[in-house]
């Protein structure tokens, strides 16, 4: 008997974890269609983003590779805050958060990943929308949220000829799906595997 009842409090909160998890990514769900157009202009699809700064930058930055060979973040990187929401749990609070990352690499290089934390602590991220451009190439990652809480990534890469300025070839790249867990750890499946 305490079995059967250890055993329905588990999968009550199990249901309750994966109910919150489920309700914030619907909250999210509004931002997490992310398409080249998104990609161009930013700041035209969210106007409210707040500006991560300092420490918390830094952190972020960090831990998602931003910093150099000698351990420095160039201070020209931008992190802004599109979206987020907090599930509340009986020991702390996780937070799904959608952060941008304006780059500074080649004519374009904007970047969105979605971010778990925990009392101000990465639990997870990755990156879900992605715009890199240069001469000889552009890298395109966009995304869409499915009805079953999973974010559907797709990708691929346009390639250019940089001396006569001409298209040469679309590259389609495997697709990933991600999914955000319960305990806010968050995992990435390649199309294929």
């Amino acid at each position: 008997m305490k079995c059967r009842i250890s055993l329905a409090l588990f999968f009550a909160f199990t249901v309750a974890a994966t109910a919150s998890v489920d309700s914030c990514l619907a909250v999210l769900r509004p931002n997490l269609t992310i398409g080249e157009k998104d990609l161009l202009d930013v700041s035209e699809r969210w106007s409210n983003m707040r500006r991560i700064e300092d420490a918390e930058r830094e952190t972020f930055l960090r831990n998602a590779g931003y910093a150099d060979s000698t351990g420095s973040i160039p201070s020209k990187i931008r992190v802004d805050e599109i979206a987020g929401c907090n599930i509340g749990r009986e020991s702390d609070t996780l937070e799904i958060r959608l952060f941008r990352v304006l780059g500074i690499e080649g004519t374009k290089d904007e970047n969105v990943y979605v971010v778990t934390t925990s009392r101000q602590n990465i639990i997870a991220r990755s990156l879900i929308a992605s715009l890199q451009a240069t001469c000889e190439s552009t890298f395109l990652r966009a995304c869409t949220m499915e009805d079953d809480g999973s974010i559907r990534v797709g990708q691929l890469r346009h390639d250019f000829d940089c001396e006569k300025d001409e298209f040469l070839r679309t590259e389609p790249l495997p697709g990933l799906t991600i999914r955000v867990r319960d305990d806010g750890s968050i995992s990435e499946t390649v199309e294929g595997e």
